[in-house]
């Protein structure tokens, strides 16, 4: 028989593939870890080309080459080699289509069990009528990753044959904002009325969802249109990794999740009322699942803050975690806008009062910012409770209640009400209003004013409120706007 001599370029591809697709897979930030010798990857035309006209690093034009050229591949080979690398090719056209769950995940053995338990899903979300025959992990692992791996290795070696798109201008830098919080399991019943002691009513509804007022946060800014970190411990259970799948769907940043193996993740009863009033019954479990001194002193949280427009806390962490946070973004070159988020309630608030100076927003309903005081009893209305909290260095105070909100501050006293909306109030709406806030106030470049700023957030309160699924109902920018479209027209003439 004829020897088959195999193109040495396209076989030295598929070696470093190969073993690229382990861990992690294919990121910029694992090509700038890796001990892989990539020479054969930075060498390829089509590589040289987007380093050369776009000033790219030869890291980011790896990973962009890879992804256009699996692109290119047939659906099959496409689902396969964008799981196998964790490219996430298909966020774009799946969005956050449930069949993506998994199949980017940080282990290449989850992924291929991901790949091949949603093998027909997948594939039918594509639009392929005719599925082939369901890969199992076994044979994923033996040849089909390989095969598809050579087929993808021969496009990138003739990737300049067939000439990339040219990249356009970059866009103007992303605004980016950490947001220091947690991100729990919310379980969440709706009733339509509450037992007294001894009695028993049966609930309208029971669900688990994705929650912690930081995830709240994150996500609803990146809904917006900001760059989030979210910078949480999590525990080593099943639900905090589904909580972190969940964040990779969400496209949050993840580098800044710490996982605390062998514990369980935090939880959070939510007892919800007809009309959005909310009881809460939180476990932290903060004492084996917290940031430790390590873990905040790492070059990753640093650089988060150090590149940060907006720095959003809440005081779900621990108090130690609180306070470095409140501290290391006051010490930032950049000073960006901080925003403190006064729940839940903590003991011995008096630790944060020397770094109140450093919060330009301090946010919450009246009865949690009265939890921040020594005496919560003794202001006798807000204007009282905004002028304490103001003595002790905070740049503006929001009571954010039923929809509304009330600023003082030392240049604003103002009460924006909010909309119509047939609720009394909803859970989530304070991280609404705090994402839709900071996403304004950092844009004060387009024009807008603080007022513009805390009206635009009033509204996105009222956008989408819900009863129980809060992280998803957080509002894009384009739901705001329809909102503030639809209160004009309802103005009278």
């Amino acid at each position: 028989m004829p020897v088959v001599k195999r193109d040495p370029r396209v076989e030295g591809v598929r070696a470093v593939l190969r073993r690229l697709r382990t861990r992690s897979g294919l990121t910029v930030e694992r090509l700038g870890t890796t001990e892989v010798d990539l020479s054969v990857l930075a060498d390829l035309p089509a590589v040289r080309r987007v380093v050369e006209d776009t000033g790219v690093t030869t890291a980011e034009a790896i990973v962009a080459v890879v992804s256009e050229v699996v692109g290119r591949l047939e659906p099959t080979d496409q689902l396969v080699a964008d799981a196998t690398l964790a490219l996430g090719v298909l966020r774009s056209r799946l969005a956050a289509r449930p069949e993506l769950t998994g199949i980017y995940a940080d282990d290449l053995g989850e992924r291929r069990a991901a790949l091949s338990t949603r093998w027909e899903a997948l594939h039918t979300a594509l639009g392929i009528a005719r599925v082939p025959a369901a890969a199992s992990v076994r044979s994923l692992r033996s040849t089909i990753e390989g095969e598809t791996l050579a087929r993808l290795a021969e496009l990138c070696v003739h990737a300049a044959d067939v000439p990339l798109p040219r990249q356009e201008p970059a866009a103007p830098p992303a605004h980016t904002i950490v947001v220091v919080g947690g991100a729990v399991t919310d379980h969440v019943i709706v009733s339509d009325d509450w037992p007294d002691v001894g009695a028993s009513v049966q609930a309208r509804t029971f669900d688990d969802h994705p929650g912690g007022k930081g995830l709240n946060l994150a996500v609803a800014s990146k809904r917006l249109g900001l760059e989030a970190k979210l910078i949480a411990a999590i525990g080593g259970d099943t639900q905090a990794a589904e909580l972190v799948q969940y964040m990779r769907t969400e496209g949050l940043s993840t580098e800044c999740i710490r996982e605390k193996p062998g514990t369980v993740n935090p939880r959070a009863l939510m007892l919800v009322a007809n009309n959005g009033e909310t009881r809460y019954l939180g476990w932290m479990n903060e004492t084996a699942v917290a940031l430790s001194a390590r873990d905040r002193s790492e070059p990753t949280m640093r650089q988060a803050f150090a590149g940060a427009d907006a720095v959003l806390v809440t005081l779900e962490p621990p108090m130690d975690t609180v306070r470095w946070a409140l501290a290391t973004a006051a010490a930032q070159p950049r000073n960006p806008i901080v925003l403190l988020q006064a729940s839940p309630p903590r003991e011995a608030p008096q630790q944060l009062y020397r770094l109140l100076s450093g919060v330009d927003y301090l946010v919450g309903r009246e009865n949690e910012l009265r939890g921040l005081l020594y005496d919560p009893g003794e202001p006798e209305d807000v204007d009282q409770l905004a002028r304490s909290l103001l003595a002790l260095g905070v740049g503006a105070v929001c009571v954010v209640e039923s929809f509304g909100c009330k600023v003082r501050s030392t240049l604003l006293s103002r009460d924006i009400p909010g909309p119509p909306v047939p609720l009394n109030d909803a859970p989530g709406a304070r991280e609404a209003f705090s994402a839709a806030l900071v996403h304004h106030l950092i844009r004060e470049g387009d024009g807008r004013t603080r007022e513009q700023a805390l009206e635009w957030a009033v509204a996105a309160m009222s956008t989408n409120p819900t009863l129980d699924e809060i992280t998803n109902s957080m509002p894009a920018t384009d739901d705001v706007e329809r909102t503030l479209e639809t209160e004009k027209s309802l103005e009278p003439s």
